[in-house]
């Protein structure tokens, strides 16, 4: 977004937010420094910084690696608009992009006024969230998921998919993150599980817009496979993201959404299926689901058609470590759609039945 662009906009979210009782932004950008940054540069940079965002009520995270900076910051509008043009007149950087500027419902990095990071592994470490920071889009995604300008969220996918290409990326470094997002939304008492609801049903709509009329090719002797949410799971996105998985990896894929543990064995007892995904909320952790999960599992087992029925399961307890492959008696877990055909295949082990025996 050239700078001068980004000025009028953020001159316009500005005023609009002036009249709000907590008014608050973020803005990501990126650039490269003049020269390689010194230890003792960095430092003072890093001080001067801290200072600044602090008198200014702005907190936020910048990174610098391999000669380059990227920069979250977070604050009332007023003191962002400041600290921008600061920014964007330092000849110690050069090649200045901001990525997102958006209103936000609540900050992600109260705790720091700067934080340095020097690698991107450092960064990734230290962040409860690292992927919101791979993508600053999925944060204004989850907002505008939930408010009321439904198409500025699609345009946002849409033009975020055609800038990635691939919906495998699209679902991992953006979908997803906005997914879990809202979910800390909700568990922070700054949205109901409405809300989440509504966020999560518009991006699955969004997903269904861009991958419509792909066809992936078919495998030679494709596996046949069920996806579907726990029942009595009311957030289908996991679901769907999982059957688009599937679907790509060239499987015969069956999706379902079964309302009872009893229609989702008479599923099972009268189809055929080499492997079940079953989803949790891909937004909230539901960790009081997983017993009952557990017990569902060995309840498709025995009902299955199939004696060697591959059990996968994906959802945010997974993706979190809340749960793991043992506690709910899966054969693998993905802590990612995307993950899904590695984690079916990677417990292969067996010799598939012919199809005649199907």
């Amino acid at each position: 977004m050239p700078l001068n662009v980004w000025t009028e906009f953020a001159r316009s979210e500005a005023s609009a937010l002036a009249s709000t009782s907590a008014p608050l932004m973020t803005l990501t950008y990126r650039s490269r420094a003049a020269a390689p940054m010194t230890t003792d540069r960095l430092r003072e940079l890093h001080q001067a910084a801290s200072a600044r965002n602090r008198a200014e009520g702005v907190t936020g995270v910048v990174l610098y690696d391999e000669q380059r900076f990227f920069q979250w910051i977070e604050g009332p509008p007023a003191s962002l608009a400041r600290i921008w043009s600061s920014i964007s007149q330092d000849s110690r950087h050069t090649d200045i992009e901001a990525i997102s500027v958006h209103a936000a419902p609540t900050r992600l990095f109260s705790q720091w006024d700067m934080r340095l990071f020097t690698s991107r592994r450092e960064m990734t470490a230290s962040m409860a969230s690292p992927a919101l920071l791979a993508d600053p889009d999925a944060h204004r995604l989850a907002t505008l998921a939930i408010g009321d300008d439904v198409e500025s969220a699609r345009t946002l996918l849409r033009s975020a998919f055609a800038r990635i290409g691939s919906v495998h990326q699209l679902t991992e470094q953006l979908i997803e993150p906005a997914a879990r997002y809202l979910g800390d939304l909700w568990s922070d008492d700054d949205c109901g599980e409405y809300e989440v609801t509504l966020g999560l049903c518009r991006l699955q709509t969004f997903m269904r817009d861009i991958t419509a009329g792909s066809v992936p090719d078919r495998a030679s002797d494709p596996l046949v496979v069920l996806v579907a949410p726990l029942p009595g799971e009311i957030h289908l996105l996991g679901a769907t993201l999982g059957a688009e998985a599937a679907w790509k990896a060239g499987w015969e894929t069956h999706i379902r959404f079964p309302s009872t543990e009893e229609a989702l064995n008479k599923i099972v007892a009268t189809n055929w299926f080499d492997a079940i995904d079953l989803s949790l909320s891909p937004a909230l952790h539901r960790e009081h689901r997983l017993a009952s999960m557990e017990h569902m599992i060995d309840a498709v087992r025995r009902a299955s058609r199939n004696p060697s029925l591959i059990v996968v399961a994906g959802g945010r307890a997974f993706h979190d470590r809340v749960a793991t492959r043992a506690d709910v008696g899966a054969d693998a877990i993905h802590r990612s759609a995307t993950d899904l055909e590695r984690a079916i295949l990677q417990t292969q082990h067996r010799e598939r039945p012919s199809s005649d025996s199907r």
